[in-house]
């Protein structure tokens, strides 16, 4: 090998002319002298099993930017869209709110691949070029300029993460159809949306990844070359070590435990549970990102005792391998970290705001009792509810969304939230289930009039006399004067308008159905009148219930509305087994001139299979332990904040997204050491 190198040496150097031996054994010298691109085959041909890993990595990143990429073309251009010219105002509208929120989606969703992409690119160019410092040591000791081995890492290196750029671009065509499908089925089914590939996301994909290739080659041959010869000869091995904690991890560790200690034990005024949960879990992220050369070999040691007590040898192996720092280890450890703490922090963090949310609204409420109708119309329970001597007052509120003449095409308060309200038994608690009004009173309401919900319109100042104009389903305008102003904290209603036209919410564009508020006769049990409720409805889509029912099926639909948290898991665990199968293919690589050795010593070739096995679980097991203890400092903020408000039965915490995620990052972890270290293995005995 060294021959060879001095001979391309002089080659590359331009120091190839004919020495005193003669012309002929000068011309025999250059024929028998490797070109350019023979030395790149031979690097290929050489390091083939990690390329095969990096090109598979970057193949299935590069086509999820792709496919994203061209379903946000596809939401922007409107593939398959009717034509919203022959639509009504209303449907015109939301469908163009849609399309603006699928194409949102689809970038964000788009550049998170991106980003993956360029960062799994950068790494794995960064770690190839890294084990090529022997080699590229010695062809500069050869006579090799700097910048003429960095030319040669461009031409290695781009080979096969352009072909593997190319390829998964090309190949998010095929993912087009279902990503577009998955996006629609989150929550925009009224988007009837076909989406086509665009040859636009395929370059735009292939020309970001190739450019982060090019640039991560660049950038880490220039810092090798940028050190002496006899310094990059230094074995990698003897420079790796346990890392230290430096003051500046300590300061920063030390400051996120001090913000997650304030988050979890301190109440702060004005600051929303979904705020406190971020920052929560960003300082968690801080500390285990700082101290992770120290908390991973610390969970690693502990958690390999049972698998040397187990596996003895192959145990005890993957065991001092675990607890011993090297960038394999983290490697392996962060994206399951990360996977983890943030997936399973932002489900909590949106379950956690809508029960937050539910609870607020309805607390305050005094009826004992709720009906819920899928009706809009609130007269409909009114022979039922007037016939019953048990129930003391009722107060029906249903919901409808309207098209404002005011903003014909924007979404917001273009769209406003009308509620009317009907009475259907006025007893004496009637008034503890009715709004407050500020200004006016409810004898002000009626055909023509409506009244501002102050909630919903706060910033709107001075409001009685305005015209508002809605526009019905059927494109028709009613134009209807502000005369009061209300508080809707007694009902739990949202909105922005109050009405009582009844027959006017029937030609809402979209109605909500009806909620119905019911206060209970004196010595009357809301069992017993629930009972006899639920039993006389002569339809169907009627139910009664107690309040805490009532916010339970508030929260627990919050999680049918939230239809996109599938799709953000199975998104989290495809770009994590894109990190984790490289980290594994990493740790093995690291850890074969070793396994050589070791094999050439007499250990048998599934003992260091299974110890690369338990080496990758047992970091595996590291990080989900380390992401278990991160959860923990975001589940005591959320019990802090909620556990004195509503029992927290009531509300769903992500515990089985965090189990089945953890078992999954064991199962790939495992399989992929195991196979990739079989097959290397193999293919050395091969060799020799």
């Amino acid at each position: 090998m060294e021959g060879k190198s001095l001979s391309l040496g002089r080659s590359l150097a331009g120091t190839g002319t004919p020495g005193p031996m003669g012309g002929e054994t000068a011309g025999r010298t250059k024929a028998r002298t490797p070109g350019l691109g023979s030395l790149v085959q031979s690097f290929l041909h050489e390091h083939r099993s990690s390329y095969t890993v990096m090109v598979l990595a970057v193949m299935a990143a590069s086509a999820l930017t792709s496919a994203w990429a061209q379903v946000a073309i596809a939401a922007r251009r409107g593939d398959g869209m009717a034509d919203t010219h022959a639509m009504n105002s209303y449907d015109r509208a939301m469908t163009l709110s849609l399309q603006d929120g699928a194409a949102l989606i689809s970038i964000t969703y788009a550049c998170i691949c991106g980003f993956v992409s360029i960062f799994l690119v950068i790494t794995s160019v960064g770690f190839l070029i890294e084990r090529r410092r022997r080699e590229y040591a010695m062809m500069r000791l050869s006579g090799a300029s700097p910048r003429t081995v960095r030319f040669i890492s461009l031409l290695e290196f781009m080979i096969p993460v352009g072909l593997a750029a190319l390829l998964g671009s090309s190949a998010g065509c095929l993912l087009v159809p279902a990503f577009a499908k998955s996006l629609i089925n989150s929550g925009l089914e009224a988007l009837k949306m076909t989406a086509h590939p665009h040859p636009l996301g395929i370059i735009f994909a292939f020309a970001g990844i190739l450019l982060a290739g090019l640039l991560g080659t660049w950038f880490a041959a220039r810092r090798i070359t940028a050190i002496s010869p006899i310094e990059a000869l230094q074995d990698s091995e003897h420079r790796s070590g346990t890392k230290s904690i430096g003051p500046l991890r300590l300061i920063i560790a030390l400051a996120g435990l001090a913000g997650g200690l304030a988050m979890v034990y301190h109440r702060f005024n004005g600051m929303d549970i979904e705020i406190q949960i971020l920052a929560s879990t960003g300082c968690l992220l801080v500390i285990i990102g700082a101290l992770a050369p120290v908390l991973v070999p610390a969970c690693a040691n502990l958690i390999g005792i049972p698998f040397q007590l187990a596996f003895r040898g192959a145990g005890l192996l993957a065991r001092q391998r675990a607890r011993k720092e090297n960038r394999s280890s983290t490697a392996v450890a962060v994206p399951i970290i990360l996977m983890l703490v943030i997936v399973t922090g932002i489900i909590a963090l949106v379950r956690s705001s809508w029960a937050q949310e539910a609870i607020s609204r309805y607390k305050p409420v005094a009826a004992e009792t709720m009906i819920t109708a899928e009706s809009n119309d609130p007269r409909d329970l009114d022979r039922q509810l007037r016939s019953t001597a048990d129930v003391e007052s009722a107060v029906t509120y249903s919901e409808g969304s309207w098209k404002t003449a005011d903003k014909e095409d924007t979404g917001g308060n273009g769209e406003p939230s009308v509620m009317a309200m009907h009475v259907n038994k006025a007893g004496k608690s009637v008034n503890t289930i009715s709004p407050i009004f500020i200004e006016g009173s409810a004898a002000d309401l009626g055909p023509g009039k409506i009244a501002v919900i102050a909630s919903g319109r706060a910033q709107e100042k001075n409001p009685i006399g305005r015209k508002l104009t809605l526009i019905d389903r059927y494109d028709k305008g009613h134009t209807l004067t502000i005369t009061a102003v209300v508080d809707m904290t007694p009902t739990g209603q949202m909105g922005q308008y109050l009405m009582t036209d009844a027959d006017l919410l029937q030609l809402a564009p979209d109605n909500s159905g009806s909620t119905t508020l019911a206060r209970t006769a004196p010595e009357i049990r809301t069992d017993d009148l629930i009972n006899k409720l639920n039993a006389s409805w002569d339809r169907k889509g009627i139910k009664a219930c107690t309040k805490k029912e009532y916010i339970r099926s508030e929260i627990q639909r919050s999680q049918e509305v939230q239809r996109a948290m599938p799709q953000m898991v199975n998104g989290a665990i495809v770009l994590t087994a894109i990190f984790l199968i490289q980290a594994c293919a990493i740790a093995v690589n690291e850890r074969r001139q070793e396994n050589r050795r070791m094999q050439a010593a007499g250990v048998s070739r599934g003992t260091l299979v299974c110890s690369s096995i338990g080496e990758s679980v047992i970091d595996a097991l590291s990080a989900i332990l380390l992401s278990a203890l991160a959860m923990a400092g975001v589940l005591a903020v959320i019990f802090h904040q909620l556990s004195g408000q509503v029992d927290m039965s009531v509300v769903p915490l992500p515990y089985g997204y965090f189990l089945i995620m953890a078992l999954w990052a064991i199962g790939l972890a495992a399989a992929a050491s195991g196979l990739y270290s079989w097959f290397s293995s193999q293919a050395d005995t091969t060799r020799r």
